[in-house]
């Protein structure tokens, strides 16, 4: 058949061309050679060689090995770096560049390629004078780094090298499928390297037709390149009158010549069919699994809301594993990441000692002084691997005296690869005594920062707890939100009335603890939830499975009536119920006498309510206890707030709605006109209706709907008209 995708044909000179082939296949072999041939034809060649071997273009620099353009990033300063130091002077005077790489195993290759030639462009190799710029390219896989070439702006031509056996087709395959991603009009022919396997030619033969691209020349196996490589030279430069060298001059001709064809490539099927002359049948599918927080493969079954139901992300699992890590007293983090992660996630932690000393409450202390360090990757590092700087920055920590440790990956470790349990695992069993656990959250990889939060959690109970007898009368306060400003007051009142019925608090999960309670978190007797939501759920449930401990039914809850039921529940567990109900009594008692002055203000006032989830009983607690009549009272159903796991029944006198009932709503609240509009969100009503803010999350406080009167008290006593409008200037 004749190649009718044929497209176009280029100028020769000043054109940019790639070499792309399976490794192993011979493709810097062509490459120095089609350097040298065009040499001696008095085009001047600049050769970049693009795989971690760095053996491109040895055999046009009497075999020596030069200095690598990512060997030269990793050691000179910028301001010392000059293009002469990367570029050597070959085989009449074509220049000569390696890209280089990392050492096998570690770091990122493709994101070298990536690197070297930002640099290369930065030193100014895109005015050098030359008439053809050569890449030689590992074609393996072509991911984003070899890929660059492929890149409008890089190569405007190219070819491909292949033997006949099938992975080599199949790297050819790929090369197309990756040019055809960009501008698929840039073939320039396959360049048949033969093994000396006499089914190799119909092999190629057929690929060749079946793609449309044509076979542009042919080289057989020979010993003359062995002994070119033995001496540090071409074929074309050591044996010129060879037949091998005059095949290397009619490929220079053809590149010349600048012919292009347009990139098809074959199905995995029709490579097999054109290839093999069979069909493969794609076996069933193993059913998932995902990087746990400890490191091995394992379904995920303790997974956060949005992970679980594929939601877009809200905040990474890098950030919420750190929430909980650094707020652990006794415990040092050691965030794997660049600089700029560290500083945003620490933020986070400022956020939270501001907040809760705004509003009075308790601080976590461990926050005020975060016990972090941070491995600060750079580029190099993305490069040549994070290896070295995470184990530099285990031992900064266990020479200052760390011995309890978690190590949390960002995104960059996630990407390069890096050995992170190989890393820990050594340096565990040089330093005696030294615990580390490591949360391998890769940034965003495993989920959002509620699923950092979770395996944070976990992670850190697995690694830390140890095992022995139950601790009697004790329980573990489980789903603490260690950015919420008013934790750490919650935490003492909960810890208040369980300590009134003789409970002592053994650890709390999965922040806000000291090494102490996470030593013993598989002792408790049993757990208390401290939210009724899924992260604490989730929790709950690898304790149970994990330790075989029990979770008590009643999670904590705010207001009277959500405290009563909480307490009841633990006094039934622990036998413990006159205590309780003398407890509960004094608490009502106290809310009567805390009403007083909020009912002489508000009583007689009406209202609306907007809520977004079903527990409302402490609302409804403000409202009756302050006086106020209902006017409306309804519940968003929203699916970004599905976390709660309370009742499905709706309370009485509340009416479900959804987001598209929502402008329906408000004109009806707006009509009736009540002197305050409880909701979480400032709605478009009337200006003259007081909004309160509801919080999106309940409150644990027992006496929440205090505090809610407080701000409707001010909203009431407040002028109704802004004064500085009045004012005459």
């Amino acid at each position: 058949m004749g190649f009718s995708r044929y497209v176009s044909t280029v100028d020769p000179m000043g054109r940019k061309i790639a070499i792309y082939g399976k490794g192993g296949i011979g493709k810097s072999t062509v490459s120095s050679n089609l350097t040298a041939a065009l040499g001696d034809m008095g085009v001047k060649v600049m050769q970049v060689g693009c795989d971690p071997k760095h053996d491109s273009t040895r055999g046009l620099i009497g075999g020596r090995s030069q200095n690598t353009v990512l060997e030269y990033l990793k050691t000179v300063k910028p301001e010392d770096r000059r293009l002469k130091d990367v570029m050597a002077t070959g085989y009449k005077g074509c220049l000569c560049v390696e890209a280089g790489g990392p050492e096998p195993g570690v770091g990122c290759a493709g994101r070298g390629i990536i690197s070297a030639f930002d640099l290369l462009n930065d030193l100014g190799a895109e005015s050098v004078d030359t008439d053809i710029t050569l890449f030689d390219v590992l074609g393996d896989v072509v991911c984003g780094g070899f890929a660059v070439p492929l890149r409008n702006g890089y190569a405007d031509t190219v070819y491909i090298v292949t033997s006949g056996e099938f992975m080599s087709i199949y790297a050819a395959n790929n090369i197309l499928r990756g040019t055809a991603n960009y501008d698929p009009d840039r073939i320039g022919g396959l360049i048949f390297n033969s093994r000396g396997d006499p089914a190799e030619d119909g092999r190629v033969k057929a690929f060749s037709e079946a793609v449309g691209v044509p076979v542009i020349a042919v080289f057989g196996r020979s010993p003359i390149f062995m002994e070119a490589e033995k001496q540090g030279k071409t074929v074309v430069e050591m044996r010129p009158d060879s037949p091998e060298a005059s095949s290397f001059r009619g490929l220079a001709q053809k590149v010349l010549e600048g012919r292009r064809y347009r990139a098809r490539f074959l199905s995995e099927d029709e490579l097999e069919r054109t290839i093999l002359g069979r069909t493969s049948v794609p076996e069933k599918a193993a059913p998932a699994s995902v990087q746990s927080s400890t490191g091995s493969r394992r379904p995920r079954p303790y997974s956060s809301r949005i992970a679980e139901y594929d939601e877009p992300l809200n905040g990474c699992a890098f950030s919420g594993a750190s929430s909980v890590c650094t707020s652990i007293e006794g415990l040092t983090t050691v965030l794997h990441s660049p600089k700029s992660c560290a500083h945003f996630t620490i933020q986070l932690d400022s956020n939270s000692v501001n907040g809760a000393m705004r509003r009075g409450y308790r601080v976590v202390k461990a926050f005020e002084d975060p016990d972090v360090i941070c491995t600060d990757m750079k580029e190099h590092d993305m490069i040549f691997g994070g290896g070295k700087a995470l184990e530099h920055a285990l031992g900064k920590c266990i020479a200052a005296g760390k011995k309890d440790i978690a190590v949390i990956t960002a995104c960059p470790p996630g990407i390069i690869g890096d050995d992170v349990p190989g890393i820990v695992g050594k340096v565990e069993m040089n330093n005696p005594g030294t615990r580390i656990c490591i949360l391998k959250e890769d940034g965003n990889a495993t989920g959002d920062f509620m699923q950092g939060v979770i395996d944070a959690g976990i992670g850190l109970v697995e690694r830390f707890s140890s095992p022995g007898e139950t601790i009697p009368f004790s329980v573990n306060l489980v789903g603490s939100k260690t950015m919420s400003s008013n934790m750490q007051s919650e935490l003492a009142h909960v810890s208040s009335i369980l300590s009134s019925l003789g409970i002592t608090v053994n650890c709390i999960l999965p922040g806000i603890t000291d090494m102490k309670g996470l030593e013993g978190a598989s002792r408790a007797t049993v757990n208390l939830k401290l939210n009724p939501d899924v992260f604490s759920d989730k929790i709950c449930r690898f304790l149970e499975d994990r330790y075989g401990m029990k979770t008590l039914e009643e999670p904590v809850r705010g207001g009277i009536e959500g405290t009563s039921r909480w307490v009841r529940c633990v006094a039934r567990f622990f036998g413990c119920e006159e205590r309780a109900d003398m407890i509960i009594d004094g608490i009502r008692e106290r809310f009567d006498r805390m009403m007083d002055g909020p009912r002489r203000i508000l009583s007689g006032k009406t209202c609306c309510i907007v809520a977004i989830n079903n527990d409302v009983s402490w609302i409804v607690e403000a409202v009756e206890g302050a006086g106020l009549e209902i006017k409306g009272a309804y519940i968003l159903s929203r699916s970004d707030h599905t976390d709660d796991l309370t009742d499905e029944r709706m309370p009485d006198g509340f009416t479900a709605i959804y987001e598209n009932d929502v402008p329906d709503v408000m004109r009806t609240i707006n009509s009736s006109h009540p002197d305050i509009l409880l909701v979480p969100a400032i709605a478009d009503v009337d200006p003259s209706i007081y909004q309160s803010r509801l919080p999106c999350a309940p409150s644990t406080d027992t006496f929440a709907a205090r505090g809610l009167t407080d701000d409707w008290i001010r909203g009431m006593l407040a002028p109704k008209e802004e004064g500085w409008r009045k004012d005459v200037a």
